[in-house]
Order: structure tokens, then C-alpha cells, then sequence
């Protein structure tokens, strides 16, 4: 009977015309086992007959399936059944090596689903808990080792038929406590060798795993529950293995206690409990094998596999299918570590599951949550993991996907609502690899359309249409499959129609459009934007987005404003390798998409991402070199320079008091990244260029590294105005360079930061020096000096620590100084006024106590005035006369300078006596012979002599007594030159 048949691209689903009967003899829900004679204590644990036969138990059950009981129990005795021909131990390693050559690191454990559970699935409703166990009763009285095997039976009998206490109102993290006691009292039963009372205790566990109050904690609670369950049986476990280790006389005793296990296990009246009590102690079934032949292995794993099979069977009488499918959950946990090989467990368990789909819209359910006030979405997501891993067992390793995709196309039209049977078809793709699904999506979108075709024709049934089960669920299952491989539309050779249209066009049909609302945009956070980006052209991208406005727009306003800013990044990530910057910004549906972040700060991440964009995918330049790396001729795009104008003014008007540094920075980066390609798209049009200065000046004049940044670029402009006339201004260019002086002139004082205005300040005198424009370079170092007065003491560093201004003012007035060797005097001002104007600045500047470089400083300005003692200076501007030229040696500029050197040489020398102690040998050395050169360089040896005598002394006995040879050479050129001038002298001394 063929239900299933597949031609080249479609599946069709088959209505079977008969059915064959079959008789079942072993029902599910029939007892296990029951005890009709005593069981003498020789059977118990610790007791043995002499000869190592046990008594005979005389057994009766209405179980036809293969199970401990009806194995040991079929006939009159188990010493017939059973025998001991072998080391048990055998077994357990050759299933234990089948285990572990079959499950490689590639399979998906238990444990990373475990965590995901207890992740995902918690309540912050009030839990109870039905047991007769009781808490916290102090220690565990002492077991009688001599009580018969009914005696023991009759212990659980009244636990069952006992009191039941209830604790009530218990939130979670009590809950969790609770379990976690009775796992702590089971071991400690365990170790008190009461074995009964930690049954009894396991029983009470598995109990709770019967009701389903606070429904979307059921899969955690399961989690917490068979936790123990696992527990409990390798403490069985282990006590077998420690029997078997004794000597052969005693392996009967092992198996006798294995079967004694079972005994109890079989007594267990309810269903629930007993299954998961004895799929906890399965592993021990092993025992009760007979040796391990290379001829009988196969029989034990069918042995193994017939049990499986029957716990399948029998949780088809649980009612509740959320129970049932976490029952074989755990039944599939067991037999993946049992017979991981065998597919037929795990086969059988998804056909029930897809046979009793039905069952989760009959009216239990429904009361069930209507009383709880639960979805079915919601309660959909609850089988979501139990499923998964059902589906992570069977197709691990080479398993046919189609057959259990037939099977299920086979079973869809007789559902009543097949709408329900998509959550079995969501995990089932989720669990397919990409290329079946790439293979086979003509056939899963046929197979979509045909489920929810069905359930759209469902007439005066309303309670049945609120089950179905979210469409768009499926279409996100899809999408995160296939978005897993790079390039599956060429490697499937995917269709976009089917793809973008027939599949993608599912998610908006909706009858509820909240809700519509809601899963759209899911799909789209999730991976459909990512695949949209990568594989769909920019009309479509801009389509999308205006669909999104739309749905968004006709609603209340719409929370979720992270989903959406992440449906924009995907776009923009995944669609910027094959989007020009001309075609992203062309969607007209763009700005209008940003409108719908009406929460400022996600609005602003959303610019952010965008100018991210465009300065990554826009570039024409090296980030690492200011410079142009090609000269763009074409004036920029206006839609895109108003576009991202009216971005970044929005990323720069969100700063306020309470913004972070770190945010300013970034902010700064990504509007400079944008000054900086637009200003590279302009290079030949000097005065748009300017504009845009202005504009931007204008724009984002809240931060200090965007001011400082335009402000270079505009001293650049002013440059490369400069280098267009090879430095022969015209009337026209003269007045753009001035234009662009003014420009710097006005903006450094909005500026905070008074480093970056020091810069600033002496950068722009060298743009108005090179371009012979002296009222304005006069201007900017009158500022400059005069700003040295406001200069702290100390700056604060990113690491908090507060640090000296010393060393920044020796640099700084190194560069000052250098620069005013070839700037000229103005004539009404007076002979060297700007220096002067810096010495009484730096007179007053309060520097470090101890500090050194007050020091070096008053050795630079003695250097200075040295070098402008000289009748041609070493280096000067085009087309600009220094004082060199001016004065022409000039006696009274030449007395001026002599007056200010002595004065300055001797506050050098006073320092430098002051300051001994504070600097090493060598850089005494050094400064001393600094001294010499000065008094050398400024011809005024006659007048000094008797300081070089004593410097020179001081430095030939210091030199001789460390043996310091790094100042032999330039010893030696003072000697020399001193030596021709003064023999005698030198020689004397």
C-alpha cells in the first residue's frame, strides 16, 4: 500500500482505499505484572541459598510483550531462565564501544538542549508540589536487611495509598529547592542502604511529572525531574557492577538483584511512574543476558530493541500529549545510549507522535489552557525541544529524509485540522540538512500551501482555527536553513519566484493583522532579511521596506524597535557588497524607514549604521592617509550629500550633557569619515569645498574633533589653493586663501579643548605664512602666546591620572620658536615684539617644582635669539623677507638681542646650577656643553670667557671620571675651535 508517491518536483499525497486489520495482543495500557504468592526473603537481596539457586516464584501476568518479568517469570523457575555461562562485563563493553564508535563529536547532546530548556522555559507563577514525600524529617532510620521482597512491595503500596501532602504557592527557585532535596534524600537513602526508600522517593519525582500545572514550566520541571531519575539508576547501576565484580560464585546474586529491581518497578501501579522508573534502571537489563557470544550480540541488541519498542507502545496510553512527547523524550535519551544505532526506536516514536497529532486539539487541551490562560502558539513552543531532539536522534547519520517526510504527506489529510500537524513539519525541517531542503523546497512549499489551504476551509469551527499553528514559523525555519550555507541559490539551483514570491509572500497572509504584524517582521528579524539583502534587487529591498512602513504604520505604534533596527542592519551588512552607495540611497523608502524608530536613542543607532555604511562601501580614500588615492572630478550625488547631512546632524544633535565620552568619539569618527569622502569627491572645486566647511561647521559644532578636522582641512584647501598658483597668488585666489584664514581665524575659539586650539593656532600661521598673508599669521601667534597663559598646569589622561603640562610646553614652544625665526616684525610693533610677548608669558607660567624642562625651555630662547644674531638665518619662506633681510644687522636690533640673551643665558645658568641635582651626569654633560656652543654660535667668547673656562673644566674632569666617550667628538669641535681663539687658555688648563 503505497501512500506516498514523488515524482520529479511534487509530492502527492494518496488516500489509502483499505486498510488491513491487525490484532494487537499487547495492549499499552495492560498491567505489567502481579505478585499471587509470597516471595520468601531468600530472594532479597543479601540472601542465598547455599547452592546459589533461589526459590521459585510463582508468577502471573497478562503481558505478552517481551519484558524483565516475562523473560525471568515464563517458567517455574528463574535459575531455568537465566544461567550463568559467562562474565556480564563482557556486555556492558561491547555496547559501551558500539556506543562510542557509532556517536561521534558531531551529535548533538542531551546536555546543550538541557541547558537551552532550563534557559528558556521558566514561570513566575506559584508552583506546587503533590507528594507524599516529606521534607526535611532529619535522618533516616536504619532498614531491616531480613524483610521480605512483599514486605517491601507493601512499603510502596502505602506510599501510594498514603497521605499525599501538598505544598503550595511555592515559586520557582522553592520549587527547584524542593526537587533538589529529594534528590539529596534519595542518595542519602541510598547510602543508609535503604533501597526501598529511595525508590519510593524516585517514584514521587516522576510523579510530579504527571500534572501539568504552569504549563510552560513543563519542560524545565522535566528536566529537573529526570535529572534525578539519572541519578537514581546509576546508583543501581553501580550496585550491580560492584556484585559482578565478585567472584563467579556470586554472579547469580547480581542477577538476582536485577531482577529483584524489575520486581518492584512491576509493582508500580501507575503508568507514568513505572515507565520512567524503569527506563531510568534499563541499563541494567544487560544483566540478565546470557555471554556475550560473537553469535549472540546481535540477538541482545534485538533483545534491547524489543524493549524499546514496548516502552514505545506504552506511552500511547498517556493522555496528555505535551506528557507523552516528553516521555519519549526521555525514552529516546535512554536508547540513544542503549542501541544510538538503531533507528527504528526513534522512527516508531515519531510515527506516534504524527498519528496522535489530532490530540492537541481535542477538548482537554483546549480547557486545559483556556484555564491557564495559554496560546497555541505557546503551547506549540513547548514541544519545539522534545521534538528536536527526537529528530536529532533519528537523523543522526545517515538516515533517508524522505521516508519520514512520505509518512507524514501520507497522514495530512486525515487530520482534522492539519494545520496542527506543522509543528511536527517545523522541527522536521529545522532537523533537515540545507541540501535536502535547497533539493526539495518546490516540495515543502507545495506541502505549506497545502496544509493551511486545508485549514482555510474550515467552516463555523472556530475553536479549531485558533489552533493552528503559526504559519510563519515555517517560512522562519526555511529561511534559517538555507541561510546557514553561503551562495544555496546557485548551489540548489534555487528559483527566486518560488523563493521570493510563492514562499516569501506566505508570511503576510494573515487573518489577524496585529498578529500579521507581529510575524512579518519575526521572519524578517530572524533570516529573511539576510537573504533578501544578499539575493534580491534593490526595487525589491525597497519594496520590503515599504511594506514594512505599511505594516507598521496602519497599527498602534509598533514597540519592538530593536527588531526592526536589526532587520536594517542585516539589509545593510548583507547587502552592501553588491549595493553601490548611488543605488542604497536611491530607495525612497530609506528616510521614511527611520521615521518609524520613534524612540530617539534606537533612531540614532539606525543613523549610525547607515553613515557606517556609506563610509565603509563610499570610500574613495586610504583611512590611513589623508590623502586622496584618485582625484574625483564629479561634484557628489545631492541626494546622497542631503541624505547624509540630515543623518549625521541627527547622530550630532543627540549629544547632550549626560553622553558618554566613548559615544563622542564614535560619533566624531563616523561624521569625519563623511566630511572626509565628501571632501575627496569635491577636490577640484575649491570653493564648494569651502561651502561645505561652512555648512558643516555650522552642522556639528558641538564637537571638538569635527571642528579640529575642518579646520585642517580647510588650512589644506587654502594649501592646495596655493599649490594651483605655485605660490603666485592672483587677486581672486589671494582673497579665497583669506577667506579660508577667517574662516580658521573665527572657528578655533568655539573650540573646548585648549590643546587642540594651541595647534590649531600655530598649523594656520604656517598656511598664512607659506601664502604671505603676515596681518593674519601675526594674528594666530599673538593667540597662540596669549593662550599659553590659560595653559593648566596639569591635563587629565584617558586613564585618569593627572600629568604635567611641562614637557607638552617644551614642544610646544620648541615648534613656536622655530616658526618665529622666519616670521618678520611688523615695524610698528617694535624689534622682536612676539618674543618678547612669549618670554613674559612663559616667565609667568608655573612650572613643576624640580621640573627640568624650564630649563631646556630657557635654552631654546637662548638658541633663538643666537640665530637671529646671524646675518643670513638657516632657513626661510618664499617670497617672504625674514628679519635676516629686514634689519640687515641693524646695531640697535642687534643690541636688543645681545641684551635679552645675557639677560636669559644668566637665568640659564642659574637654573642649571639650581638643577644639578635633579639630572643625571649625562645630561649635566650635555647641558654644559649646550652652554659653550651657545656663547660660541653668538660670537660673544671674549665676554664669556671665564664661563667657558669653568664649564670646560667642570665637563674634561666629569668626562675623566666616568669615562663618558659618546661627547668625544663633540669635545673635540670645541676644542678646536676654541683652541685657534684662546691656545693659551686651553692649554693652560
Amino acid at each position: 500500500m503505497n501512500l506516498y508517491s514523488k515524482s520529479k518536483n511534487k509530492i502527492t499525497m494518496v488516500r489509502p482505499s483499505k486498510f488491513s486489520s491487525v490484532h494487537h495482543y499487547d495492549h499499552p495500557l495492560s498491567s505489567v505484572m502481579q505478585f499471587d504468592s509470597e516471595i520468601d526473603s531468600s530472594s532479597s537481596q543479601n540472601d542465598k541459598k547455599p547452592n546459589g539457586k533461589t526459590n521459585s516464584i510463582d508468577v502471573t501476568t497478562t503481558w505478552n510483550g517481551l519484558d524483565p518479568l516475562s523473560v525471568a517469570l515464563s517458567s517455574s523457575s528463574a535459575e531455568n531462565q537465566i544461567v550463568n555461562d559467562g562474565d556480564d562485563g563482557n556486555i556492558s563493553k561491547t555496547f559501551g564501544k558500539t556506543k562510542m564508535v557509532y556517536i561521534g563529536n558531531d551529535f548533538n547532546h542531551w546536555q546543550s538542549f538541557r541547558m537551552k530548556i532550563l534557559n528558556k522555559f521558566n514561570t513566575v507563577e506559584k508552583l506546587t508540589i503533590r507528594s507524599s514525600f516529606q521534607f526535611d524529617k532529619g535522618t533516616l532510620s536504619t532498614p531491616n536487611v531480613s524483610q521480605k521482597v512483599r514486605t517491601r512491595l507493601e512499603q510502596l503500596d502505602e506510599l501510594e495509598e498514603g497521605s499525599i501532602n501538598e505544598m503550595h504557592d511555592l515559586s520557582q527557585q522553592e520549587y527547584i529547592k524542593r526537587i533538589d532535596e529529594m534528590n539529596l534524600a534519595i542518595k542519602n537513602a541510598w547510602d543508609s542502604d535503604q533501597r526501598v526508600k529511595a525508590l519510593k522517593i524516585a517514584i514521587q519525582c516522576s510523579k510530579q511529572l504527571s500534572t501539568i500545572n504552569a504549563i510552560h514550566f513543563y519542560p524545565s520541571k522535566f528536566v529537573l525531574i529526570t535529572d534525578i531519575l539519572d541519578n537514581f539508576g546509576e546508583l543501581v547501576l553501580d550496585r550491580i557492577e560492584k556484585k559482578k565484580k565478585i567472584p563467579n560464585s556470586q554472579t547469580d546474586d547480581s542477577k538476582e538483584t536485577c531482577l529483584n529491581w524489575f520486581y518492584k518497578i512491576s509493582s508500580i501501579r501507575e503508568l507514568l511512574p513505572r515507565f520512567y522508573i524503569e527506563c531510568s534502571v534499563l541499563q541494567i537489563y544487560r544483566f540478565l543476558f546470557q555471554s556475550p557470544s560473537s553469535t549472540e550480540n546481535h540477538q541482545h541488541r534485538e533483545e534491547y530493541e524489543r524493549i524499546l519498542l514496548r516502552l514505545t507502545r506504552m506511552t500511547r496510553g498517556i493522555g496528555d500529549p505535551l506528557i507523552a512527547i516528553y516521555c519519549r523524550v526521555y525514552l529516546c535519551r535512554v536508547a540513544i545510549k542503549l542501541l544510538p544505532e538503531s533507528k527504528k526506536i526513534f522512527l516508531q516514536n515519531i510515527y506516534d507522535i504524527i498519528d496522535n497529532v489530532d490530540q492537541l486539539t481535542c477538548s482537554y487541551v483546549r480547557n486545559c489552557l483556556t484555564t491557564q490562560n495559554i496560546g497555541y502558539p505557546l503551547y506549540y513552543s513547548l514541544f519545539n525541544p522534545a521534538m528536536n531532539w527526537i529528530f536529532n536522534c533519528l537523523f543522526y547519520k545517515g538516515v533517508n529524509y524522505d521516508n519520514v517526510l512520505k509518512y507524514f504527506c501520507n497522514k495530512i489529510e486525515f487530520f482534522k485540522n492539519t494545520s496542527c500537524s506543522a509543528f511536527v513539519l517545523s522541527s522536521m525541517i529545522t532537523s533537515f540538512p540545507t541540501e535536502f531542503i535547497g533539493q526539495n523546497l518546490s516540495n515543502l512549499v507545495t506541502l505549506i500551501k497545502n496544509i493551511y489551504h486545508h485549514h482555510s476551509q474550515i467552516e463555523d469551527q472556530r475553536d479549531l482555527k485558533d489552533c493552528a499553528y503559526p504559519k510563519y514559523l515555517l517560512i522562519k525555519c526555511i529561511g534559517e536553513s538555507l541561510v546557514r550555507e553561503d551562495d544555496f541559490m546557485e548551489k540548489y539551483s534555487i528559483d527566486e519566484n518560488l523563493l521570493f514570491i510563492d514562499l516569501w509572500s506566505l508570511s503576510s497572509q494573515n487573518n489577524v493583522e496585529q498578529q500579521s504584524r507581529q510575524e512579518f517582521l519575526c521572519c524578517l528579524e530572524t533570516c529573511w532579511s539576510e537573504i533578501i539583502a544578499k539575493y534580491c534587487s534593490v526595487d525589491f529591498i525597497n519594496k520590503l521596506l515599504g511594506d514594512i512602513i505599511k505594516n507598521v504604520n496602519n497599527h498602534e505604534p509598533y514597540d519592538n524597535l530593536q527588531q526592526l533596527l536589526q532587520i536594517l542592519q542585516k539589509i545593510i551588512i548583507n547587502g552592501s557588497k553588491r549595493i553601490s552607495c548611488e543605488q542604497f540611497f536611491s530607495m525612497n523608502n530609506l528616510l521614511p524607514y527611520l521615521d518609524l524608530f520613534h524612540k530617539e536613542s534606537i533612531k540614532i543607532d539606525a543613523c549610525k549604521l547607515i553613515v557606517t555604511y556609506y563610509n565603509q562601501n563610499c570610500s574613495i580614500i586610504n583611512d590611513d592617509d589623508d590623502d586622496c588615492l584618485m582625484v574625483v572630478n564629479d561634484q557628489p550625488d545631492p541626494v546622497i550629500l542631503n541624505a547624509m547631512q540630515y543623518l549625521c546632524k541627527l547622530i550630532h544633535d543627540s549629544i547632550d550633557s549626560l553622553t558618554l565620552e566613548d559615544d563622542k568619539r564614535q560619533i566624531s569618527t563616523l561624521i569625519i569619515g563623511f566630511i572626509r569622502r565628501i571632501s575627496c569627491k569635491q577636490q577640484q572645486d575649491l570653493e564648494a569645498r569651502l561651502n561645505f566647511y561652512i555648512e558643516s561647521r555650522a552642522n556639528f559644532s558641538n564637537l571638538d574633533p569635527v571642528l579640529n578636522f575642518i579646520v585642517q582641512q580647510v588650512n589644506t584647501l587654502a594649501m592646495d589653493a596655493h599649490c594651483l598658483v605655485n605660490g603666485r597668488h592672483t587677486k581672486k585666489t589671494l582673497s579665497f586663501v583669506n577667506a579660508c584664514m577667517a574662516f580658521s581665524y573665527i572657528t578655533i575659539p568655539s573650540m573646548y579643548d585648549i590643546y587642540s586650539r594651541l595647534q590649531l593656532y600655530l598649523s594656520s600661521s604656517h598656511v598664512a605664512l607659506m601664502n604671505g598673508c603676515l596681518p593674519q599669521t601675526d594674528s594666530f601667534i599673538k593667540l597662540t602666546i596669549t593662550l599659553i597663559r590659560q595653559l593648566p598646569p596639569y591635563q587629565e589622561y584617558l586613564d585618569g591620572k593627572f600629568y604635567s603640562n611641562d614637557e607638552f610646553l617644551y614642544t610646544y614652544s620648541s615648534q613656536l620658536l622655530s616658526t618665529l625665526i622666519v616670521v618678520p616684525d611688523n615695524p610698528e610693533l617694535g624689534i622682536l615684539y612676539l618674543f618678547k610677548g612669549l618670554y613674559n608669558v612663559l616667565k609667568e607660567y608655573r612650572f613643576e617644582t624640580n621640573s627640568n624642562y624650564k630649563l631646556l625651555i630657557w635654552i631654546n630662547m637662548s638658541k633663538y635669539l643666537a640665530t637671529c644674531s646671524k646675518d643670513n638665518y638657516p632657513y626661510h619662506i618664499e617670497r617672504i623677507d625674514s628679519n635676516d633681510t629686514l634689519y640687515a644687522q641693524d646695531e640697535e636690533f642687534l643690541k636688543e638681542i645681545e641684551t635679552y640673551f645675557d639677560i636669559i643665558f644668566q637665568e640659564s645658568l642659574d637654573m642649571f646650577k639650581k638643577s644639578q641635582y635633579n639630572l643625571d651626569i649625562k645630561q649635566q654633560l650635555n647641558i654644559a656643553l649646550d652652554f659653550i656652543i651657545l656663547i660660541i654660535n653668538f660670537d660673544n667668547i671674549q665676554k664669556m670667557s671665564h664661563v667657558i673656562n669653568q664649564l670646560w673644566n667642570w665637563t674634561c674632569k666629569t668626562l675623566t671620571k666616568h669615562q663618558f666617550h659618546c661627547f668625544d667628538q663633540k669635545m673635540k669641535s670645541i676644542y678646536n675651535y676654541l683652541g685657534k681663539t684662546f691656545d693659551l687658555q686651553l692649554k693652560a688648563n
